[in-house]
């Protein structure tokens, strides 16, 4: 099945005139019947919260039915049918409103044209394909969309408008929210994928739906679905009985192996663990209940999600913030400071670290000293999950170098990169991302590419496109993961740094400013993000601010 006939496109070209809506709210959920996956019949999966809107009035103006049609739209009862009231009977059949969602501040100027149609301007900040995947839209100047109108009696209808549909920022966080799938990729470690649904009774049967369809594009070399192929829905429904989603599949399950079906239950475990009144599964093929067999806990894939204390280089000792304290680490981090690093980065587990100085980058561990990258004009090196240390030249982008433990040397092209100006280079937790800081002649943006690897986790190369997940204003200075699917941060604007949280198929948001903010460490969550400042004073993320924790830091060191 596709997601897109699972989903509804519930928003619209949504303007003003709030007060035309009005808001209820539908919690039941269905006890009887198939819940359909498809857009086409909207009563049999209402939102838990609708907007209902208004249709059009006798002798409105042809800036009030765009204006009309764009509310209604608001509103995705029965396929749109209040809005479709403001189209022509010939177009009300063709409109799309399931093709994309525009979200945006909700400022839309009209202007009438002189060959009598209507352009309404809008300042998107995101678009929502029909899977679900988000993307940041460029800042600039607004988009503009094209209504043509034509009498029908005595009225003024649409005959021709953008397919798709629009909504501020506040009415599509409402009306939508993002769930996290999971999909598996080497070393049997889950990566999730951010999709957004709309919030109502059928989102365990759209997850569901979703899974069965994989991951998206960026992500379809580099995890899979345990899921064999052909599986689908015995019914196109997940119920919801006593709290648990009832998820029935077709025989293709059975060819699935022990390990497939362990990849299978956590799967579906966690992408159903964020659905409200779902707290647990129960897995069938064809009415029959499929319980665990003994072969699927040894294979379960795992989570990435440490949480870790804060690593700094104070003077010449190198150790971790605990409570606030600083705790001297021993063995190999006792010679850290004596090599006058100017960055340090841990491996995910602790164990060994990746250093920047003068020389280029070291490798150093309780074996020993092992140079990695004696190139000139070294980025701070990343170090991925499966022991992979990565390095790249501002000035060769395009060109990265990864160096296993047994100090074998790859080339991976990333022509995503090519003429760029790049400032960070960091791999996301799970290894299966990277995300490059660039410098545009705006400010700064984010690109986000895949990681494809064997099955032993080697690298053997970066999608051969990436997506910008996020733009911002001021000069780029340092980025970091926080988690396994958002990233931080940290550009100058004048003498003060903000800090800006965006993500893979998120919305950003603004973290605040610190004073002569230089470098920044992410780590699992928001809590854990620290930045360091030009005086040596290290800050940690409170609320919407930040708070000083400590001083005399001379490096603040990343993981991973």
């Amino acid at each position: 099945m596709k997601h897109s006939k699972m989903r509804a496109r519930a928003v619209a070209v949504a303007v003003a005139a709030a007060a035309a809506l009005v808001l209820s709210a539908c919690n039941a959920i269905p006890r009887s019947g198939p819940v359909q996956v498809g857009l086409d019949n909207l009563q049999q999966a209402e939102q838990p919260v609708q907007f209902n809107a208004v249709g059009p009035s006798q002798g409105s103006s042809q800036e009030d039915v765009v204006r009309g049609f764009v509310l209604a739209a608001v509103s995705s009862s029965d396929d749109y049918a209040t809005a479709r009231e403001f189209l022509s009977p010939d177009y009300a059949k063709q409109w799309d409103p399931n093709s994309d969602v525009l979200v945006d501040d909700g400022s839309r100027p009209y202007t009438t044209n002189k060959d009598g149609s209507g352009t309404l301007e809008v300042s998107a900040s995101a678009k929502v394909d029909d899977t679900g995947l988000m993307l940041p839209v460029e800042p600039g100047e607004n988009t503009e969309l094209r209504f043509e109108l034509e009498r029908v009696g005595k009225e003024w209808r649409i005959s021709s408008a953008p397919n798709g549909i629009i909504l501020d920022t506040t009415t599509f966080t409402t009306i939508w929210s993002p769930h996290q799938l999971y999909f598996v990729g080497p070393g049997e470690i889950l990566v999730p994928e951010t999709r957004w649904f709309m919030t109502r009774a059928a989102l365990p049967t759209e997850i569901v739906g979703a899974l069965l369809e994989g991951p998206g594009a960026r992500l379809s070399g580099v995890a899979h679905s345990g899921f064999p192929t052909g599986t689908a829905l015995v019914t196109n429904a997940v119920p919801v009985v006593d709290g648990r989603a009832r998820v029935d599949l077709t025989g293709n399950l059975l060819e699935a192996s022990p390990t497939a079906m362990a990849e299978v239950r956590q799967q579906l475990r966690l992408s159903l663990q964020t659905v409200q009144n779902v707290n647990g599964f129960d897995l069938s093929v064809e009415g029959t209940l499929i319980r665990p067999g003994s072969g699927e806990t040894a294979s379960e894939p795992r989570l990435v999600n440490d949480v870790t204390d804060p690593a700094v280089l104070e003077g010449d000792k190198f150790g971790m913030i605990v409570a606030g304290e600083f705790v001297e680490m021993e063995s190999f981090a006792t010679t850290l400071g004596g090599y006058d690093p100017t960055a340090i980065t841990l491996n995910p587990s602790g164990t060994a670290a990746a250093i920047r100085n003068a020389q280029g980058v070291t490798r150093i561990d309780d074996t020993g000293v092992v140079p990695i990258d004696e190139r000139s004009g070294l980025l701070e090196p990343s170090y991925d999950v499966f022991n992979f240390i990565w390095t790249v030249q501002a000035s060769s982008p395009q060109t990265l170098q990864v160096t296993s433990q047994d100090n074998t040397v790859t080339q991976l092209a990333a022509p995503w990169l090519a003429g760029r100006s790049l400032v960070a280079l960091r791999l996301s937790p799970d290894g299966a991302r990277v995300a490059a800081l660039v410098r545009d002649e705006h400010g700064s943006q984010v690109l986000v590419a895949g990681v494809e690897r064997d099955n032993d986790g080697v690298p053997v190369r970066t999608t051969d496109e990436a997506d910008v997940q996020l733009w911002t204003s001021g000069t780029p200075v340092d980025l970091d993961w926080v988690g396994q699917t958002r990233f931080a941060v940290l550009s100058d604007a004048s003498s003060t740094s903000r800090v800006t949280i965006g993500g893979v198929g998120l919305l950003s948001t603004e973290q605040g400013s610190v004073q002569g903010g230089v470098h920044l460490a992410g780590g699992a969550a928001r809590s854990q993000l620290r930045v360091l400042g030009s005086k040596g004073d290290l800050y940690a993320s409170q609320g919407s601010g930040w708070q000083r924790t400590t001083t005399g830091v001379s490096v603040l060191a990343k993981r991973g």
